[in-house]
């Protein structure tokens, strides 16, 4: 990737990890992971919450496809 795609992606990743509704999500996914018994869960929500609201971004999955 260029280093404008890469300054856009990190700018997008930063804009989707302050909201709420990435907090909310991370929450819930480490409390489901944590009863699962899932090893790391603080780390496998952060991960899950964030691919899921970039998968929802068409302008993040662009940049990820170039």
């Amino acid at each position: 990737m260029h280093s404008d795609t890469w300054r856009a992606m990190v700018k997008k990743v930063s804009a989707i990890c302050v909201t709420g509704q990435f907090k909310r999500l991370q929450r819930e996914l480490e409390e489901l992971y944590r009863r699962a018994g899932v090893p790391e869960p603080a780390v496998q929500a952060y991960q899950d919450a964030l691919l899921s609201l970039l998968a929802d971004d068409d302008d993040a999955v662009s940049m990820m496809s170039h």
